[in-house]
């Protein structure tokens, strides 16, 4: 068939097989074709039929999988950022567009002539780092023009209509507030039409795995009506998948990716309902992101860093099955013997890893990889950051869209220095006191937690974990620390590489004196469950330092 056809185009990424034995439950009803197709929005090949993209997670190639031919190819786009929304004919011309979302707070219109290349920039916006979550639904008002919706981490949902040009300001109209409470979902997925009627949908699911179901009413400033649960058990899932209409009946249908890297299709019957699900293929496990997805984006940090006793560092970077890929050397013995550092959560010079951090008598050098090795780059400047004894770069934590630095002196001071605009790579500024009498022998900063968007703090204090969530305030960036659990001394090292299940929320990786590795997957909850229980995933780790 098509669209098993059209998945088969990803075999490079080794595709597996095996149902789940259990599954979410929806209500299934039979269906007759739509009386209205729904358009695609990523209709790159000119079949009618909605495109695939997908990033591979160990190399960060960008692919496009061309539901004409089955085949696929490498995307070519530059620059792709954080996330891309299939939000095709923005302009009402014939060539293929899209939309890039960037950290720095930029989203992007592009357009190209080929199937396979974005093509070049058109418009340009910044300011949408305050939102968690931006996805283009489709056409939400009726008037046949592609429209937005973007999320603020406290729950507030506007609508930006789309006008079908880019004359006078850009190709949206004023942002519309359309909702609160809408922090209550985990994962937001713009669908497209649902149910054949024209109008574009939205399903949203909260982290305890209820989804429901969101019927557009083609109105621009009450564009949903009443949310209707579609069913339980969508927990299984670390992405639900807005992917058009797979199956030919002029209704959008949804994918869905397990932890385990295995995909479903549930076709649309109409009404918020979907057909029994089936298997789609396998090889999930190898991609960072999935055009479409719904989880909260994770950029900045996919990788951990170790360093044995003769002081040679590695790399392990981050599959979507909550697994570590092989060590990887990043630096010869004894590059970084002296003044070890934290991992940056989000990194400073901009890109998708995570950055190695060391202090000297000239200030903060951040390394990164150019040429095959590690080049080091003056951030932040004084001999103040050699008083640090923890140093952890969490993300952005004002929502100015610079990556900042947190540093714990040895008296238990918390000071903050924001990254400034005024420099690149990210330059950071003054120290900010932010904390007094903190007791905690371990900090980390492992960016998003609590699945809000915004960069959270661990911390251990004996043998009591605690949470530090993000407020996205300069002057108060964490909340007072929230309990997780006792027994946390039992491990030489905590670490978070960022998201290892692919969910969006940043993960910890722990281990004991005796080398066995686990990981703890952050749930989206608060509490003593901010973390699921742990599972081993490695063994025989002789580490001197893992950060």
């Amino acid at each position: 068939m098509l669209q098993t056809r059209r998945l088969a185009a990803c075999a490079a990424l080794a595709l597996g097989v095996g149902l789940l034995s259990v599954g979410p439950t929806s209500p299934t009803a039979d269906a007759a074709p739509a009386a209205t197709p729904a358009k695609p929005r990523f209709d790159r090949d000119g079949d009618g039929r909605s495109d695939r993209v997908y990033r591979s997670a160990a190399t960060g190639e960008l692919r496009i999988s061309l539901s004409k031919t089955g085949t696929s190819a490498p995307f070519a786009l530059s620059h792709p950022g954080m996330e891309i929304l299939p939000a095709d004919d923005l302009t009402g011309t014939a060539t293929p567009e899209l939309l890039t979302l960037h950290a720095d707070g930029g989203l992007v219109l592009r357009r190209g002539d080929s199937p396979t290349s974005a093509g070049t920039a058109d418009w340009s916006g910044y300011g949408w780092q305050i939102y968690n979550k931006v996805l283009a639904p489709g056409d939400l008002t009726g008037d046949g023009h592609q429209d937005l919706l973007a999320r603020t981490p406290d729950g507030t949902l506007y609508l930006y209509a789309g006008k079908g040009t880019i004359d006078n300001g850009g190709p949206f109209r004023t942002r519309a507030k359309v909702g609160n409470g809408w922090q209550v979902y985990d994962q937001l997925v713009g669908t497209n039409d649902l149910d054949g009627d024209a109008i574009a949908d939205m399903v949203a699911r909260t982290p305890g795995g209820d989804l429901y179901f969101y019927k557009g009413t083609g109105s621009a400033t009450v564009p949903f009506k009443a949310r209707v649960l579609i069913g339980g058990g969508w927990y299984t899932y670390n992405q639900i998948i807005g992917a058009d209409d797979l199956d030919g009946d002029g209704r959008a249908d949804l994918l869905a990716r397990t932890y385990s890297g295995e995909f479903y299709r549930y076709l649309s019957v109409g009404g918020g309902k979907f057909g029994t699900r089936t298997y789609y293929g396998g090889g999930g496990q190898s991609l960072s992101y999935y055009l479409g997805q719904g989880g909260v984006p994770a950029y900045g940090k996919h990788n951990l860093f170790t360093v044995n006793g003769a002081g040679t560092a590695f790399t392990h970077g981050t599959l979507a099955d909550g697994r570590l890929t092989a060590a990887r050397q990043y630096a010869g013995a004894g590059d970084f013997a002296y003044h070890w550092p934290t991992v940056n959560g989000y990194a400073l010079d901009g890109v998708d890893r995570a950055n190695v951090l060391t202090a000297d008598n000239r200030g903060l050098m951040m390394w990164r990889e150019e040429g095959g090795s590690p080049l080091g780059h003056q951030v932040g400047s004084g001999s103040a950051y050699l008083n640090y004894l923890i140093k952890v770069s969490p993300g952005d934590v004002n929502g100015d869209s610079e990556a900042d630095f947190v540093g714990m002196d040895h008296q238990g001071g918390v000071f903050l220095h924001l990254g400034l605009k005024s420099h690149s790579p990210a330059y950071l500024g003054p120290a900010v006191r932010i904390g007094t009498n903190w007791s905690r022998d371990i900090l980390i900063g492992p960016g998003d937690v609590t699945g809000d968007g915004r960069p959270d703090l661990v911390s251990r204090e004996g043998e009591v974990l605690y949470v530090h969530a993000g407020t996205g305030s300069s002057t108060a960036p964490f909340a007072p620390r929230a309990y997780v659990g006792h027994g946390w001394y039992a491990y030489e090292h905590l670490a978070s590489p960022g998201d290892m299940d692919g969910d969006g929320r940043a993960d910890l990786v722990a281990v004991t004196p005796g080398g066995d590795v686990y990981r703890y997957s952050a749930r989206g909850l608060r509490g003593a469950y901010t973390f699921s229980a742990r599972v081993k995933i490695a063994s025989g780790w002789k580490y001197d330092h893992v950060s």
